[in-house]
């Protein structure tokens, strides 16, 4: 599950999921939505993504960020082939297709940015600048 309470300029992101794991797939599944907005269309052009960061908060920012990246390049991402967290590195496979982003992120900031255990469940919170 995922929701967004507006800022002037930004967006909150606001994150709930079963695993650590599940926190950056819905991360992936609500950048995707706000980035293209059109449903995910199967057999774009795949891309890598490797990244590393002082630790997983900041790591899910770096992710989010990365995600905005490849939409500026032409790439909106669609779908996520393969996902692995080892600590504070992330190793993803990510589906794209080539199309202008209809909405853009500046960057996802560590302002407020928060990922926790609480209980069973894990939450996250990040500030897109949009």
């Amino acid at each position: 599950m995922h929701r967004w309470a507006e800022h002037t300029g930004e967006l909150q992101l606001e994150i709930e999921a079963d695993s650590e794991a599940g926190v950056f797939a819905e991360g992936f599944r609500a950048m995707r939505d706000l980035l293209d907005g059109e449903a995910p269309a199967a057999g774009g052009t795949m891309r890598d993504v490797a990244l590393a960061a002082r630790d997983a908060g900041a790591l899910l920012a770096d992710w989010l960020g990365e995600l905005a990246v490849l939409a500026e390049q032409g790439l909106l991402p669609q779908r996520l082939a393969s996902l692995e967290l080892r600590g504070s590195k992330l190793y993803a496979t990510v589906e794209c297709r080539l199309a202008e982003a209809p909405h853009l992120v500046k960057a996802a900031t560590y302002h407020r940015l928060l990922l926790q255990q609480d209980g069973e469940r894990w939450r996250a919170r990040v500030v897109l600048d949009v």
